[in-house]
């Protein structure tokens, strides 16, 4: 492919690598796939993964749509807003609704991309920084640079000559470096526990009370009552 000529190629792959910027953040990428679901998703589907009925209790609440418009019920920000509401079904995303969420969005992703570009120019001054407080030797190539979590350039390969004393032949080696990183992987992240819904039975007692005890326990009918010394 590195023989074809460039006009041959269609025009994606002319522009792939041309003013290509840094690798977007997860971060970024999810504002912009909530972005995408909340502009086009019709708002009446429910979550596969079924939502999560915690009442803000063990996640945060939800600063998108913190509170169902139809029957109230709380939202963490595990239920995202391009999802019906998991009890009653009401959607979020009517004429009114969806614009306004649609800006939101818009602003935390503008201010997301603003604040990841300012964190990339802090570093490379203070990258430019140091390399002008420890200047390297020539021929150096920079790999007393590295440091220590950093993972190494890419493969570096070189030959070796042998004599043979016997046959008095040369016979040349070929040896690759492969760099290794120093850096382990990082683990998976690990899917946030969500709480089922309450069961659609109401627990309560059945049979009708005694006149004789109106007040007796029926989960725990041989409980006695101690008085206290």
């Amino acid at each position: 492919s590195d023989r074809i000529p460039a006009r041959h190629l269609p025009a994606k792959q002319q522009a792939k690598g041309k003013g290509q910027g840094p690798p977007k953040s997860k971060a970024v990428s999810a504002l912009e796939t909530c972005l995408h679901n909340v502009e086009y998703a019709s708002g009446k589907e429910k979550d596969p993964k079924g939502s999560c009925f915690c009442l803000a209790r063990e996640h945060d609440l939800s600063t998108y749509v913190p509170l169902c418009y139809g029957c109230g019920l709380v939202l963490c920000n595990l239920n995202l807003p391009h999802y019906a509401c998991p009890h009653c079904g009401e959607s979020f995303l009517d004429n009114s609704r969806r614009p306004a969420l649609v800006a939101q969005i818009q602003d935390e992703l503008c201010m997301q991309v603003v604040k990841e570009d300012e964190e990339r120019q802090r570093a490379i001054v203070e990258a430019r920084k140091a390399e002008g407080s420890f200047p390297m030797l020539p021929g150096a190539g920079g790999t007393q640079g590295v440091r220590k979590g950093t993972v190494a350039g890419p493969q570096s390969s070189h030959k070796v000559m042998s004599l043979n004393n016997t046959t008095k032949k040369v016979t040349v080696s070929s040896y690759t470096n492969t760099p290794v990183s120093s850096r382990p992987p990082s683990p998976a992240p690990e899917e946030p526990r969500r709480v089922p819904p309450p069961p659609k039975e109401i627990s309560y007692v059945k049979q009708p009370p005694d006149p004789a005890h109106p007040w007796k326990n029926m989960q725990f009918p041989n409980l006695q009552y101690v008085p206290p010394p």
